[in-house]
């Protein structure tokens, strides 16, 4: 870039491993894809979860439980980390002073690259506020104020408000960018961890319309199937 920065910019798609359905090394379950884990600290690959947080993970893989991941009702993001390695492609544009993120589905992320303080605590954000930095070639993007109401992945893994999220934008080469995500979140775990991610260059990339809500008939499905688990514990009750 004309200030000596690398140059961003591009169409890209993920190496997702099979985050979306657990960040751990995982075998297909239920109707949930295998995946290779993208946990690289700690070095077990585990996800470091408070007991509380085991007992809701396994409650939220409960098929009534489906219907609470936000990107269920066509929400418009995925979260941080999450919509990057949702299985769908992304455009980054590098506007002076500015990252910027076409997801597409139907999301997007301007993160300025400036020195400012995150906004008040009590302003809660579906993706959180950003805040991006220069480390040599590195781009540093923090993300604090997120309101903890999306989910890791469609197995339900837990991400609360305390979270920061620290991303690192690594480029590999002119068509390659690692992806890497250190999260810190008292509430759910004991100590931060991190997942890496590759970002590959698509050359002839595009970005489709997602029309989430037309004909949409998963979510009623999902309902339908929370409102029967409740009303049958209501009755037993």
């Amino acid at each position: 870039m004309p200030d000596g920065k690398p140059d961003l910019s591009g169409f890209y798609n993920a190496q997702g491993r099979g985050a979306n359905y657990g960040l751990e090394k995982h075998e297909r379950w239920s109707f949930m894809p295998g995946g290779d884990g993208v946990v690289i600290d700690p070095p077990d690959g585990k996800l470091p979860m408070q007991d509380w947080a085991k007992k809701e993970l396994a409650d939220r893989q409960k098929p009534e439980r489906g219907y609470d991941d936000s990107t269920a009702h066509c929400i418009q993001s995925a979260g941080v980390p999450r919509s990057f390695y949702v299985p769908s492609p992304f455009q980054i544009l590098q506007p002076e002073g500015h990252l910027v993120v076409l997801f597409e589905r139907m999301a997007w992320r301007q993160i300025p690259i400036a020195s400012r303080p995150h906004l008040p605590e009590t302003v809660r954000l579906w993706q959180g506020d950003s805040v991006g930095r220069w480390e040599g070639d590195t781009l540093v993007v923090e993300t604090k104020n997120l309101n903890g109401k999306t989910w890791l992945n469609e197995a339900g893994e837990i991400l609360s408000y305390q979270a920061t999220v620290v991303e690192r934008f690594i480029p590999v080469n002119a068509d390659t960018i690692r992806y890497q995500a250190t999260v810190t979140d008292p509430k759910v775990y004991t100590r931060p961890w991190t997942i890496e991610v590759m970002f590959n260059r698509q050359a002839d990339g595009e970005l489709l319309e997602v029309a989430c809500l037309e004909d949409d008939q998963d979510l009623q499905h999902l309902k339908d199937i929370k409102e029967a688990v409740t009303g049958s514990e209501k009755k037993e009750n």
